[in-house]
C-alpha cells in the first residue's frame, strides 16, 4: 500500500503564514525611541570647552548606551573619512561617560569636552550615541532593533570667520568659502525683475559649505539674482549674489 503525504490546502497555508507573522511581530522589540536634545554642537574659542547633550529614554526598559568619537577628515567631500579615535594621546574631544545606563522614562547627560583650539581651520567630529544590547528577557526568540544617532561637532579656531564669494557663469553660480569655518547656505531664492515688480522663487538646495570648499548651483538665467541666508551656527546673514 502506498503512503501519500497530504498537503494543506491554500487557505490553510495562508492561515499558517499569518500566524507565523503574528508570532514574529509579538517577538519583535524595537528600541528606537532614544532622543538627543541637540544634534549639532559648536565649540567657540571664547566660550566653555564643555557642552552637554541630554539623552532621553522613554522606553520601559533600561537603555544601555555607548558613545564613540570619530574625527572627520575631508568633511563634505567625496573623500570624507570618519576615523575612530581610540589612542588617548590623540584624543582632542572626549565624551563622558563613554558607557552608561539610562533608566526607563528618564534622562542622562553626556558631556563633550574639547581639549584643543585649532590654529588654522575648525576641527570636525562625529559622536555616535549607540544603544547596545542588554539582558533580554523573553520566553521565545526575539529581535532588538537598535537605532544609533550621530551628533555633528565643530571646534572653532581663534578668530572664526567664513568668507563666501560667488563666481557666475551663464547657467550657474559657484560659491567658494575661503574662511576658516563652515557656513550653511539656506533659505535661498532666485529673484528677477526691478523693484516693485520683483519676483522670487524659493531654492530647495541647502548646502553646508566647509572651509576651503566650493559648490556650484544651476540658475534659471544669467540675469537671475541669487539670495541666500548664510548661517554660522548662531546668526544668519542675508546676502545677494
Amino acid at each position: 500500500m502506498r503512503s501519500w503525504l497530504k498537503l494543506p490546502r491554500l487557505p490553510q497555508l495562508l492561515a499558517m503564514a499569518s500566524l507565523a507573522m503574528v508570532s514574529l511581530a509579538m517577538s519583535l522589540n524595537t528600541y528606537g525611541a532614544m532622543s538627543l536634545d541637540k544634534m549639532i554642537v559648536y565649540f567657540e574659542p571664547d566660550k566653555s570647552p564643555r557642552q552637554d547633550i541630554v539623552v532621553t529614554n522613554p522606553d520601559k526598559e533600561n537603555l544601555y548606551l555607548q558613545t564613540e568619537v570619530y574625527k572627520v577628515v575631508n568633511p563634505g567631500t567625496d573623500q570624507e573619512e570618519r576615523v575612530r579615535i581610540t589612542d588617548p594621546s590623540e584624543l582632542k574631544l572626549l565624551s563622558t561617560p563613554q558607557k552608561t545606563i539610562v533608566a526607563p522614562n528618564s534622562r542622562k547627560t553626556v558631556r563633550l569636552v574639547s581639549l584643543e583650539t585649532p590654529k588654522k581651520v575648525e576641527s570636525v567630529y562625529r559622536v555616535t550615541f549607540k544603544p547596545v544590547v542588554g539582558d533580554l528577557e523573553a520566553t521565545q526568540n526575539a529581535i532588538k532593533l537598535l537605532i544609533a544617532y550621530q551628533a555633528l561637532v565643530f571646534v572653532r579656531p581663534e578668530n572664526p570667520e567664513y568668507k563666501v564669494t560667488a563666481k557666475r557663469e551663464r547657467d550657474s553660480i559657484t560659491f567658494t568659502n575661503s574662511g576658516n569655518i563652515n557656513v550653511v547656505l539656506r533659505n535661498g531664492q532666485f529673484c528677477s525683475g526691478q523693484k516693485g515688480k520683483r519676483q522670487c522663487t524659493d531654492i530647495d538646495d541647502i548646502k553646508r559649505l566647509y572651509a576651503g570648499q566650493s559648490w556650484t548651483l544651476k540658475i534659471p538665467s544669467s540675469n537671475t539674482e541669487v539670495e541666500y541666508g548664510l548661517f554660522n551656527g548662531s546668526t544668519e546673514e542675508r546676502k545677494t549674489f
